[in-house]
């Protein structure tokens, strides 16, 4: 029997095994197929790549460093945020470190030491619980089964988690939305990010991010019919906003939680326990989240470290200030989403900054 399983070996996961695994005995499981020991290539989760000065205070605590093949290009040192119904543009200044996403979750993946065992290329599918711990059935390639018995079972595996389903479903969740992202050809430079407000589209935002030899647009949306040609139409609004995005070159899609109450963030159960956006661990405001993933790994480690009984109360403790962040920018998203208050925000210019080649917007740029 493990001591720990861990479900999802995405930041979340791969820190917490990381962190646990000369201790105990952890068992490392991911649907994604695995690739010289580590995670393959493409993490088919939309994401832009910015790790935020709160991720990267977390990597600086964790004694942690970004190998030179995991920082992308271009180091920009600004949004252009664009609310669409005004047409106004400001920028303001943001440290973003601008990263590959799929290099670093594989970075993180081969931290974690040789004696936890991986079980990758297998999905959790049903998880069976008696007095002395949980059995968890995997389904791997070809249509394999296999079983694995933990003392204790830890949902990293993001915004659909199935452990949360499984064994905390009577929990509340966040909403939920689909967040698409397409790379594109660039057609040009560019020397800011980009956030996009388009309240006829989402309620959420859009964002461009400018990579090595390509450019991200990506926007979340409340999951429906005409999901698809909502996000179709931003690129049309992102492009006509100055946006260099060419021919489309691939897509991706998955779901995001977006927490608007305390009570959406769920940590632990009994003998189970959540991290990352499978807890909720997630910005509402802006759908960041790998600070809030490497965060909650470690504070769970933290947790375990006089073992394993009475760790899901001691995690609960050691994660509140990684909780309490979540709550804050739950106020704050009241005030972005907003529609009259962003606009009177923007329209006064507090803490923006206008560069010298601002762009202007296209003239054929209009709202629908």
């Amino acid at each position: 029997m493990y001591d720990v399983c861990v479900i999802g070996a995405g930041p979340a996961g791969t820190t917490l095994a990381r962190l646990i695994g000369g201790r105990l005995r952890v068992l490392l499981a991911d649907a994604r197929q695995p690739q010289s020991g580590i995670i393959a290539q493409g993490t088919g989760k939309p994401c832009g790549g910015l790790l935020a000065p709160a991720a990267q205070r977390e990597l600086a605590r964790q004694g942690l460093y970004l190998p030179a093949e995991v920082v992308s290009g271009p180091q920009l040192f600004a949004v252009r945020a664009l609310d669409v119904p005004s047409g106004v543009a400001r920028y303001y200044q943001r440290h973003y470190l601008n990263i590959d996403r799929t290099r670093f979750d594989r970075w993180l993946a081969s931290l974690v030491p040789g004696d936890v065992e991986t079980l990758l290329g297998w999905r959790a599918d049903a998880i069976d619980t008696d007095r002395y711990g949980h059995t968890i059935r995997f389904t791997g390639p070809n249509g394999v089964h296999a079983s694995a018995r933990a003392r204790l079972v830890v949902g990293a595996d993001g915004a659909a988690s199935f452990v949360r389903r499984a064994l905390l479903g009577h929990r509340p969740s966040a909403p939920r939305y689909v967040s698409i992202q397409g790379e594109f050809e660039p057609t040009a430079s560019d020397a800011y990010y980009g956030a996009v407000f388009a309240p006829s589209l989402t309620d959420y935002y859009g964002w461009t991010v400018p990579k090595a030899g390509s450019i991200l647009v990506g926007g979340a949306c409340v999951p429906g019919a005409g999901t698809v040609s909502r996000f179709d139409e931003l690129v049309r609004l992102v492009r006509a906003g100055g946006a260099p995005a060419g021919p489309e070159v691939s897509r991706v899609s998955a779901p995001l939680l977006r927490p608007s109450h305390p009570r959406h963030i769920v940590l632990a159960g009994d003998r189970v326990a959540l991290v990352g956006e499978a807890a909720g661990l997630v910005s509402p405001s802006s759908g960041e989240g790998i600070s809030y993933a490497l965060r909650s790994g470690a504070a769970l480690a933290r947790a375990l470290e006089s073992g394993l009984d009475g760790a899901e109360v001691r995690y609960r403790r050691e994660a509140a200030m990684v909780t309490a962040g979540v709550a804050m920018r739950m106020g704050k998203s009241s005030v972005v989403y907003s529609g009259a208050t962003r606009r009177a925000i923007m329209r006064s210019g507090l803490g923006s900054v206008t560069p010298a080649s601002a762009r202007p917007l296209a003239s054929e740029f209009g709202y629908r």
